[in-house]
């Protein structure tokens, strides 16, 4: 079986500087699988835990799979997309995630989208020529909703590979309902939707609509919407696959399969492992100081915080989280990113008051070997759906602060199932403070109130957390595609 797997996020970009000018480049080319990896688990850590790999314009363009370089077909002869996009003031600031750009960059990313989307012409190209065997399915995301027609008329069968939870996916709805939408105005998005049948708290709040609402059922510069995409992509595949399982979100799966009315299978969570001694004795080399700290705490007593690689916090945030941690009396690591530095937004004397109990680290942190350590209890998210997985492998309970988009619906899933507590916020604006951190992190972590978290917490590590079961849902996935190959 031959299976290539298409997404928004798989375009690498070339970066050259002329002068004044900074000419973008974009080299695609699809992975192609004609196995998929024998494992769930992803070989590496999450990009929360190590930097991004770079290529200079001359490496290749393709990327090993963790089991064989070889199971990819050879590379075109060319590059099946190049071109220059746009001219903009130089220099750049590096930045290793889309969180370090400024805002003066945001709205080159419907011009990206609009890029990418003329790329049909490519990959019906690829699909009919540069594969061997012939491609059976094309796995897409929800940004390459023009991919799936293109399949189709090569007798290529598609699957949407959600990268959400199941509850988002519901909270969203049926396709009719993403393409042409009946709810109009963030107020209504603060209450569960007619088409969820059962009692539910998974809705946006209204600070959090206001925000999701343009972003998402508004046309950007690509000229259609993120939801348009989603819609389209979900009507015309030929099944669903997302990235859960039914022992967290068993209703919201049978939820999907009514709505939107074909196969919806869940294939596990793809919770990732930490590198091999010998491999991560060199990368961590800088880290040895703080894992010593970790090794002479107690154990589950120091909570681990961080907001992923794309949530940018703003200076209030940041003095707010500062001032909870303090006042929690909690041990804990703080992964902050910060464009000019620590020292140049925590609060004054912070780092002075709290360097008996905390650690607070600037960049990128070994996120998955911090997370795994014994001392850590806990773990204060953004509620992005990988930092959800990668703390419930650990049985951590979770400290729940969402920043955008599906965050906020995953952590009303989350303290749904008991396994976390979301930090309070105002009403108006969505606003935390820091004494709403300090209680929540003291319930959570250390009062009896909170125990149940922790149970419940610990119950989900022997699934999420289990290979055994991970993998069997990658292979009833894998077994469902073999079975259900185009005639």
């Amino acid at each position: 079986m031959s299976c290539i797997y298409y997404s928004y996020t798989l375009a690498e970009p070339h970066w050259r500087c002329t002068g004044h000018t900074i000419t973008t480049t974009t080299t695609y080319y699809p992975h192609s699988y004609s196995a998929w990896p024998a494992t769930a688990h992803s070989t590496s850590q999450s990009s929360r835990g190590s930097p991004p790999a770079t290529s200079s314009p001359s490496s290749s363009s393709r990327r090993a799979s963790p089991s064989s370089a070889t199971a990819y077909p050879s590379s075109p002869p060319r590059p099946i997309f190049s071109a220059s996009l746009l001219r903009i003031a130089s220099p750049l600031s590096s930045a290793s995630s889309t969180s370090d750009l400024t805002d003066s960059t945001e709205h080159l990313r419907p011009l990206l989208r609009r890029a990418y989307d003329s790329l049909s012409g490519p990959l019906a190209d690829f699909l009919s020529s540069a594969a061997t065997p012939p491609v059976d399915w094309l796995l897409c995301d929800y940004a390459s909703y023009w991919a799936v027609p293109v399949a189709r008329s090569l007798n290529v069968r598609t699957a949407f590979l959600s990268l959400f939870g199941a509850a988002a996916l519901g909270s969203l709805g049926p396709p009719d309902e993403l393409i042409r939408p009946r709810r109009l105005a963030p107020e209504d998005f603060t209450v569960a939707p007619d088409w969820v049948p059962f009692p539910t708290s998974v809705a946006f709040r209204l600070p959090e609509a206001r925000t999701a609402f343009g972003r998402t059922f508004s046309p950007d510069a690509s000229g259609v919407s993120k939801a348009y995409r989603f819609g389209v992509t979900v009507r015309e595949c030929d099944l669903v696959a997302v990235r859960s399982c039914v022992e967290l979100e068993q209703e919201w799966l049978d939820l999907l399969k009514d709505i939107y009315g074909k196969t919806v299978l869940p294939v596990g969570h793809f919770p990732p492992v930490a590198p091999k001694e010998s491999v991560a004795a060199a990368s961590l080399k800088d880290w040895t100081g703080a894992f010593e700290w970790l090794d002479k705490r107690a154990h589950g007593s120091v909570v681990y915080v961080a907001f992923g690689s794309e949530v940018r916090l703003n200076r209030e945030q940041v003095h707010e989280i500062a001032r909870g941690l303090e006042l929690s009396g909690l041990p804990f690591i703080w992964a902050l990113r910060w464009p000019n530095g620590l020292k140049e937004v925590l609060p004054e004397g912070f780092e002075d008051r709290t360097a008996h109990r905390g650690i607070v680290c600037q960049g990128w942190v070994p996120q998955v070997r911090l997370l795994g350590h014994p001392a850590v209890g806990g773990f204060m998210t953004h509620c992005g759906w990988s930092s959800v997985t990668e703390g419930l492998q650990f049985g951590l309970a979770l400290i729940l602060v969402p920043m955008i988009f599906d965050q906020a619906l995953s952590a009303r899933l989350l303290e749904e199932k008991g396994v976390g507590k979301e930090v309070p916020r105002n009403d108006e604006d969505g606003a935390f403070d820091g004494i709403g951190i300090s209680e929540t992190l003291r319930l959570v972590m250390v009062e009896e109130g909170g125990e149940g978290y922790r149970a419940r917490s610990r119950e989900l590590k022997s699934v999420i957390g289990s290979k055994e079961v991970q993998d069997s849902y990658l292979t009833k996935f894998v077994e469902h595609l073999k079975s259900h190959r185009p005639t």
